[in-house]
């Protein structure tokens, strides 16, 4: 599999919006001084948590769906 078609296939699985915040989320962090990798958030549990919790934060939504503010 290409790494292009593995990028498709989170596409599917994780919504267009938050793929997009993936990248918001990397610089955040590196301005904090973590460097992180794309698959560092995607493949590993405790990372996507902590950009789980840092999109629900900035966005007001979770996986459940959209909080009422």
């Amino acid at each position: 599999m290409s790494i292009l078609q593995e990028y498709e296939g989170h596409n599917k699985i994780i919504n267009q919006s938050r793929i997009g915040a993936i990248s918001d989320y990397i610089s955040y962090m590196s301005k904090s001084g973590v460097e992180l990798l794309y698959s560092d958030v995607v493949y590993k549990r405790a990372e996507w948590e902590k950009f789980e919790r840092w999109y629900n934060d900035r966005y007001g939504k979770s996986s459940e769906g959209d909080k009422k503010i």
